[in-house]
């Protein structure tokens, strides 16, 4: 019984360190009460854990923040961080209202690192983006020239590096990195969207299942009437003989420009098919799942 219970107990401390492992490659410490959303212990375990792992030096509480190194520094880090992506979620609403305009767009989200209060000086805003079926490339198309006319092809307030359409919600790409992005969505337009996204990926819940869902503060809440006009317009054999030649015309731009690994393995680079435009072209995803193993082995 008495090695069952101490068993029991490394499997709980375990748990809370492998949180503030993953946060540490982003060098983010955490609050207790942001350990407690991403773990799965309750709060009198997670006293315990952390009182536990603070005695033994493993962890260190600096100004009401956790973390694996005792660096005050880090904590100014985050600050700034935490004020920059304040700053860029008041834009990123202004353009989402604006993505609410195209054609064929159903949601908008905020994802990586503004998602996650966490925005670098170089950072920009990523956008994840659902479309109605079959249409995908054309809202593409949309938002392309909105990047490249309106904003003169700049991304750092908006980056759509990650495109769905509405019968394909489910990302089977099942590791700590995607629960955690999907766990970690911002909804700006289409709330019943962002409900039904963590409900198709309820497999996310086995590394988060305790992470809080946002609120519904949806920019817009009805379709504009140009958005309608281009849509009736383009729901057609046009719209669907379009949508196909900007997929294929994609694919043949990208495979010029991009070395071929980015295409080997879609799970970590680039996936572009009728239903999804995921363009990831650099090592981000897997240097990221690499440097979480290892980390949990050292500590």
């Amino acid at each position: 019984m008495a090695i069952t219970q101490r068993l029991d107990w490394h499997v709980k401390i375990r748990d809370v360190l492998n949180i503030l492992i993953y946060s540490d490659i982003f060098q983010y410490p955490l609050t207790r009460k942001e350990i407690f959303e991403r773990g799965k212990l309750d709060d009198n375990e997670l006293d315990i854990c952390l009182s536990a792992l603070l005695h033994e030096e493993r962890i260190f509480l600096i100004d009401g923040y956790y973390s694996l190194r005792n660096d005050p520094t880090l904590i100014t880090l985050r600050s700034e961080r935490n004020v920059r992506a304040n700053n860029y979620i008041k834009k990123a609403r202004v353009i989402a209202k604006v993505l609410a305009r195209f054609p064929f767009i159903r949601a908008v989200f905020l994802s990586g690192s503004i998602s996650k209060n966490c925005v670098d000086k170089k950072g920009d805003v990523d956008f994840f983006i659902i479309t109605e079926s079959k249409r995908l490339w054309l809202a593409q198309f949309f938002c392309s020239m909105f990047k490249r006319t309106i904003l003169l092809n700049r991304t750092k307030y908006f980056c759509y590096n990650y495109i769905i359409d509405n019968k394909h919600l489910l990302i089977d790409e099942r590791s700590i990195y995607t629960a955690f992005e999907i766990k970690t969505l911002i909804p700006l337009l289409g709330y019943d969207y962002y409900k039904r996204m963590l409900n198709e990926n309820s497999w996310a819940s086995i590394f988060f299942p305790k992470y809080p869902v946002s609120p519904d503060n949806d920019v817009i809440r009805r379709q504009s009437k140009v958005q309608k006009i281009l849509e009736y317009l383009l729901n057609n054999s046009l719209g669907e003989y379009i949508d196909n030649w900007l997929l294929n015309y994609s694919l043949r731009k990208r495979k010029k420009r991009l070395a071929s690994k980015f295409f080997e393995n879609p799970v970590y680079y680039t996936n572009l098919q009728r239903h999804v435009a995921k363009s990831h072209t650099n090592d981000h995803y897997p240097n990221i799942i690499k440097e979480y193993h290892q980390k949990t082995q050292r500590y």
